[in-house]
C-alpha cells in the first residue's frame, strides 16, 4: 500500500459515503437516528481485512467508538473521516470497548488532538493484567505446561503479548467509567454493558431508544470471535457463551461490530455462535475420552479447526497462537465445568482425562 495523496479522499462513493484514500477505505453512514458513521481502517497481520471505528453525532456532540490499529495511514484516514464530518477532535469523546491494539491503536494521536478518552473500569483492569511483561512470561509458561516446545511457547507469547495497550504505562491521559454507567452524546445516553469473553473486561455501548449496540469484538458476522485462555481457574468460554445469550435476549436491532458489518439478525448469530463454542468443547471432550492422557498441544488438532496441521510449523505464528489459545480455553472450560480433569506429569506437563461419572 502506498498511502494516499490529498486528491484521493473525500470523493463520493454512494449516498452518505466518502472515500478516505485511494486504497478503498471509506467512511459511510450506517444509521440515521442516531447518526452513526462507520470508519473503515486497515487491519494488520490477520485474515481480517479491516477494523471499524464508529462516529456518533447528536446535538452538536461527537462520540467515537474505538480507534483502529496504530498506523500512519490509519491516523490519516481517521482524521480525514472526522474532518469530512465536520468534527473537531478536540471536542470529541472516544470510548474503547477493549484494550486490544486494533481498537486502541490511535489513542495517543486522538488524545494529542485534544479528544477525551474514556475507558471502562474492566478494560483498565485488563490493561493492568495483560499489557505487562509478566503476562508474556505467564503465557509462555502456560504453553510449555500444555506440551508446546519451549521455543514455540516463546515465539507465540512474543507475537501476542503486546497486542494490548496500557494507557497508564504509556502516560496517555484517560477517564474511567464503571459497568452500568452511561456516556452522554448530545441527547443520547449510552449504557456501558459488560461483554466478557473475548477479553475479561470488554464492554459494549447500548443506546436503548434506537436499540443500537456498539459491540467491539463481542460477536462478529465475519467469523467467530477469538477466545483465548486467561489463566487456570478462569473460564472465558463460559463467559463468552453467557455474553452471547445475554446479547441475544437484549433485542439489539442495530449491531455495530469491530470488524465487518451486521449480516442478519443479531440474536440468531449470537445463539449460533454460542452453539459453535459448545460443539467445539464437546469435540475436545470426545478427543480426551478417545485417548486419555494427551497434552493440550496434542489435543489442538482434534478440536475441528480448519487449519493445515500437517504443516503446523509453516503456519503464521499469530494463527498458531489463535488456535492454541482458544484450544486451551476450551480445555479450561471442561476442567471448570467438571467434565474433564487436568493432571501434571513428572515433567510438569498437563495431561487431560475425562471425569469419572
Amino acid at each position: 500500500m502506498d498511502g494516499a495523496g490529498d486528491g484521493d479522499w473525500g470523493q463520493g462513493c454512494g449516498e452518505n459515503c466518502f472515500t478516505l484514500d485511494g486504497d478503498g477505505f471509506i467512511c459511510h453512514r450506517v444509521l440515521d437516528a442516531p447518526e452513526v458513521w462507520r470508519v473503515e481502517l486497515l487491519m494488520h497481520d490477520t485474515f481480517l481485512p479491516s477494523v471499524n471505528a464508529f462516529v456518533v453525532r447528536d446535538g452538536g456532540e461527537t462520540l467515537v467508538v474505538d480507534s483502529g490499529t496504530p498506523d500512519d495511514f490509519n491516523d490519516t484516514r481517521l482524521m480525514r473521516a472526522l474532518l469530512g464530518l465536520g468534527v473537531d477532535p478536540e471536542g470529541a469523546t472516544v470510548f474503547f470497548t477493549h484494550a486490544h491494539i486494533d481498537h486502541t491503536g490511535l489513542a495517543r494521536e486522538l488524545s494529542e488532538a485534544g479528544a477525551r478518552l474514556v475507558v471502562p473500569e474492566g478494560v483498565l483492569a485488563d490493561m493492568r493484567r495483560f499489557a505487562v511483561p509478566a503476562w508474556r512470561e505467564a503465557m509462555a509458561a502456560r504453553l510449555r505446561a500444555e506440551g508446546f516446545g519451549a521455543a514455540e511457547s516463546d515465539e507465540l507469547a512474543d507475537v501476542i503479548w503486546d497486542h494490548s495497550r496500557n494507557f497508564e504505562a504509556e502516560l496517555i491521559p484517560f477517564e474511567t467509567v464503571p459497568a452500568g454507567g452511561t456516556l452522554a452524546c448530545g441527547g443520547l445516553s449510552l449504557e456501558v454493558v459488560p461483554t466478557p469473553g473475548h477479553t475479561p473486561g470488554q464492554c459494549a455501548l447500548w443506546e436503548p431508544r434506537s436499540r443500537a449496540a456498539f459491540l467491539g469484538d463481542a460477536v462478529l458476522f465475519l467469523c467467530s470471535t477469538t477466545i483465548g485462555f486467561w489463566g487456570e481457574g478462569d473460564d472465558p468460554i463460559a463467559e463468552q457463551v453467557s455474553t452471547l445469550r445475554a446479547l441475544a435476549a437484549r433485542g439489539v436491532e442495530h449491531a455495530f461490530m469491530g470488524h465487518g458489518l451486521q449480516g442478519g439478525e443479531l440474536a440468531k448469530r449470537c445463539l449460533a455462535n454460542a452453539a459453535h463454542h459448545e460443539r467445539r468443547s464437546a469435540r475436545a471432550l470426545a478427543a480426551i475420552g478417545a485417548a486419555p492422557g494427551r497434552t493440550g498441544f496434542e489435543l489442538v488438532p482434534e478440536m475441528g479447526w480448519r487449519a493445515p496441521f500437517d504443516r503446523w510449523s509453516e503456519t503464521p505464528a499469530l494463527t498458531r497462537w489463535f488456535l492454541a489459545s482458544e484450544s486451551v480455553a476450551h480445555l479450561d472450560h471442561l476442567v471448570a465445568t467438571g467434565a474433564a480433569r487436568r493432571e501434571r506429569d513428572g515433567a510438569g506437563v498437563s495431561r487431560y482425562f475425562a471425569a469419572e461419572r
